[in-house]
């Protein structure tokens, strides 16, 4: 990505720059709709596989898990995470919806208890981001994962035994 420029972009989809710019911000720009895009054929298969867990902390536990494992696995996603500058509210239009969604299942279902509202899913999105990050230099990805889920449940008001139980169970293969 590094090497291709606006040219080529534009070039190869023949377009002009007005065009393009009136779409994007730069070329980087052009890899949010493609991340996202798998993001949501990735969260379609976790959908399903979580679909009749009842315990809105379990299925926060078991899709944040889920995604996460995809993230890192990814080399396009590695890529944007490390090197592309993009802003999170970017990631938040990529990926922070289906985090949203169980957050706002466990809050209706009066599971989940924060303070404010605002803030939690804020600390959440970027602790999701910066965790990702941070499993990419880890010995062990997984288990880096599995304690920033732990994490995640200890904000929305789990007791840590609770949470790291949750944030540890074992996640069948999605496919």
């Amino acid at each position: 990505m590094d090497v291709i420029t606006i040219q080529d972009i534009t070039d190869a989809s023949d377009i002009g720059h007005g065009t393009f710019y009136l779409h994007f911000k730069s070329k980087y720009e052009v890899l949010i709709p493609i991340v996202e895009q798998q993001a949501v054929r990735w969260d379609e298969i976790i959908q399903r596989r979580v679909s009749d867990v009842a315990d809105p902390a379990i299925v926060l536990a078991s899709s944040a898990r889920y995604m996460a494992r995809v993230i890192v696995a990814d080399p396009l996603w590695r890529w944007v995470l490390q090197h592309s500058g993009v802003p999170v509210d970017d990631l938040r239009q990529a990926i922070g919806r289906f985090g949203a969604r169980d957050f706002g299942r466990g809050l209706v279902s009066g599971r989940f208890q924060v303070p404010e509202l605002t803030i939690a899913s804020s600390y959440m999105l970027g602790g999701f981001v910066n965790g990702l990050r941070a499993s990419f230099d880890s010995a062990d990805p997984n288990r880096t994962i599995d304690q920033m889920v732990e994490m995640f449940l200890r904000v929305v008001g789990l007791v840590p035994e609770e949470a790291e139980r949750i944030a540890n169970l074992p996640l069948p293969e999605l496919v």
